[in-house]
């Protein structure tokens, strides 16, 4: 079941399941050596695979998520109410599919570490889950909610990563999680309606206005940057150059390495300025793909914590977007 806030259009998805999944994304105990726990994923413990790719060592690979937040219908059920701009308290059912995408097969092994062209074959294969999710699911989602600028798609498909157990991330083997919703979140509602009050995609409004000295990389086909707006330190932004984008899997070639070297370079980035500073590795990557948004992605290190200011919409960021892209600039000259 969904619930939606009525003050701004949160939504807020119902899936008690999630409490029982396993947690290995923790720290050791103060007064015992860091030993590690055995890796359910490493150890064949996970549902069956419906996508395999091999990598320079090891292959990359897409499962059902065991404890999923979308389940698709039931048997013989069709219809149901959408949640189009639904805030009675009734709330509404959300139907969807929820997948895993292993990034390898080896334990040490994420796109941080990776060779290149083993990361493009991840977001190669990533890009084409996408694809045939949205093009091939016309009878999962007969009542999903309806846009003007997505012909033959049908639901939507959001991309997140979690690492580190301070932001959602119980597995410390690398993974990115796709689910398959007749639903949208509320940002990617956002960037629909900037698009429709400003007549541009958010994408090509930052690839404008924001200032060249939070440029990170310029990868030909993407740019990597700090945003002005950076609401806490670090915090980058991934764009694809082609504003006509708007997922993955219309990407090209060229597109889709550039993208993944983008990848490869911020999780670099953070997973190098986190123990830097004293803070545990955590962070979250968000894909923005969809209406409105061009295709960008958010990488969002947990360098600080939520405030009441924050919770009030109020962001008191401990750092500056110049500083911070000069760092990050910085981290990513060294071997």
């Amino acid at each position: 079941m969904c619930q939606t806030d009525p003050r701004n259009g949160d939504r807020i998805l119902f899936s008690s399941s999630r409490a029982r999944r396993p947690h290995d994304n923790v720290p050791a105990p103060s007064s015992t050596p860091q030993t590690g726990q055995a890796c359910i994923i490493c150890q064949g413990n996970t549902t069956g695979v419906i996508d395999v790719a091999g990598l320079s060592e090891g292959f990359t690979f897409i499962n059902k998520n065991l404890y999923p937040v979308l389940y698709p219908f039931e048997a013989g059920r069709t219809g149901g109410d959408a949640c189009d701009d639904d805030t009675s308290p009734q709330g509404c059912e959300v139907r969807g599919l929820h997948f895993l995408q292993w990034t390898s097969s080896l334990h040490d092994r994420d796109w941080h570490n990776m060779p290149l062209a083993d990361c493009t074959v991840v977001m190669r294969r990533l890009a084409a889950l996408e694809g045939k999710l949205l093009l091939d699911s016309e009878d999962l989602f007969p009542s999903a909610e309806s846009w003007d600028d997505r012909p033959g798609h049908h639901g939507f498909v959001l991309i997140i990563k979690n690492y580190g157990r301070l932001v959602g991330g119980s597995l410390a083997h690398g993974h990115q999680q796709i689910m398959f919703s007749s639903i949208l979140p509320r940002r990617i509602r956002d960037d629909w309606r900037f698009e429709q009050e400003r007549g541009e995609t958010f994408s090509t409004y930052m690839l404008r206005e924001n200032p060249a000295e939070f440029l990170v990389r310029d990868y030909g086909a993407a740019l990597l940057l700090v945003p002005y707006f950076m609401r806490r330190p670090y915090d980058m932004l991934l764009l694809v150059k082609d504003v006509r984008r708007k997922h993955l899997h219309e990407l090209t070639g060229a597109e889709i390495a550039a993208v993944a070297q983008g990848w490869h370079d911020a999780i670099l980035a953070i997973r190098t300025i986190m123990p830097e500073i004293g803070r545990e590795i955590a962070y979250n990557v968000v894909t923005h793909n969809g209406p409105g948004a061009g295709l960008y992605f958010e990488f969002l290190p947990y360098v600080q914590e939520i405030g009441g200011a924050e919770h009030l919409g109020l962001f008191i960021c401990q750092g500056n977007p110049k500083s911070a892209a000069a760092q990050i600039r910085e981290c990513l000259k060294q071997p």
